[in-house]
């Protein structure tokens, strides 16, 4: 993944990789500014940096991500749908993995928008999507 002015979607793990400094952090900070992550990546992020022992509450760090540029993209009932049939596909194919609640909205999210999407889980490159998978580390 290179920088680009191009918009990406992130996944939770992106996001919490760039926030604690984890490996692959420096690929996720050249696209942060033009980035898009669904509001219960979001979550995610801002209660699992707690529990990691990040120092700022949820509600500072959600501003500190704001004021970088991060997008947070609502979820409709379109993508409800969608990430639901992405998950329960994933569980009824054979297999290791399968997609949690999150990985299929953010998902849902990033083929409705047709933007290209980026997580830590390899497992998304064995799933059929609609948008490119970009791992980031």
């Amino acid at each position: 993944m290179s920088p680009s002015s191009q918009r990406i979607t992130l996944d939770a793990s992106a996001v919490l990789a760039w926030v604690l400094r984890e490996r692959g952090f420096e690929t996720i900070d050249k696209v942060l500014p033009v980035a898009v992550v669904p509001v219960s990546a979001m979550v995610e992020v801002l209660y699992r940096a707690v529990e990691r022992g990040h120092r700022l509450s949820p509600a500072q760090l959600h501003a500190d991500l704001l004021a970088l540029g991060l997008t947070v993209e609502s979820v409709t009932d379109a993508d409800a749908e969608r990430a639901a049939e992405l998950i329960v596909s994933s569980k009824a194919t054979p297999g290791p993995g399968s997609l949690s609640l999150g990985d299929g909205l953010c998902i849902a999210v990033a083929e409705r928008l047709g933007l290209p999407l980026t997580g830590g889980d390899t497992y998304w490159s064995q799933v059929p999507l609609q948008v490119e998978f970009l791992p980031f580390r």
